[in-house]
């Protein structure tokens, strides 16, 4: 019954979500509208549950002394004060929104300027041209670079003049943007949707049970 009870409620839940997605009629927008409701209502407890697999995760990091298990105690530490902060006084008194301000919002910015550093790290592996299809990203990226940049139309009138675009790197830019790359776009979008589709009915019918934490 622990597993049979959670397939049958996602098969349920599965094909009510899929008739209601296709069907325009009142009963099924209504229903539609009920089980977001719900959904709503279990967000809190899926948060809950995943506070805790947090909590439970670092403390098996300490417990362990793995790598890096000093860091964990921070996690503690922030959580622990900003629940201590936020739940008494509302997320609106100023120590919160000072925390989240002077703290929480520098940190995002530091991870996503570190991401850049992986990314140019990335770029320029991908980029050694030694193979055709390497040579043909490396132009492209660098008329799309070139389009981003003001200097890049005066390089294009200088150097690529001779090319029938009235926009110059701009333009250049903006063609590559608008048909291959989208049509690369619309083609990867495809196939990720037919495989969620694909996984989907998978799930619904109980063949993949992965969900359920493994086994049959």
């Amino acid at each position: 019954m622990r597993r049979q009870v959670p397939l049958i409620l996602c098969f349920v839940f599965g094909i009510v979500m899929i008739f209601t997605q296709f069907s325009p009629h009142s009963v099924s927008q209504t229903l539609y509208q009920e089980v977001i409701s719900w959904a709503l209502i279990i967000s809190p407890f899926a948060l809950v549950l995943a506070t805790t697999t947090l909590i439970q995760t670092h403390v098996t990091r300490i417990r362990r002394r793995t790598e890096h298990w000093q860091y964990s105690f921070l996690v503690f530490v922030g959580i622990i004060t900003m629940v201590v902060i936020g739940v008494p006084f509302g997320p609106q008194n100023q120590v919160f929104e000072w925390f989240y301000t002077h703290v929480q919002v520098p940190m995002d910015a530091t991870m996503f300027s570190l991401l850049a550093f992986f990314i140019a790290s990335a770029a320029y592996r991908a980029f050694r041209a030694r193979t055709f299809e390497a040579s043909l990203l490396l132009i492209t990226a660098l008329i799309v670079m070139m389009g981003n940049v003001p200097v890049g139309d005066l390089i294009w009138n200088t150097v690529l003049s001779w090319l029938p675009l009235e926009d110059g790197a701009s333009g250049a830019r903006q063609w590559i943007l608008n048909n291959p790359n989208l049509s690369a776009r619309r083609g990867i979008i495809l196939g990720v949707s037919l495989g969620v589709i694909s996984q989907s009915i998978r799930i619904i019918l109980g063949i993949e049970r992965t969900y359920l934490g493994g086994g049959d």
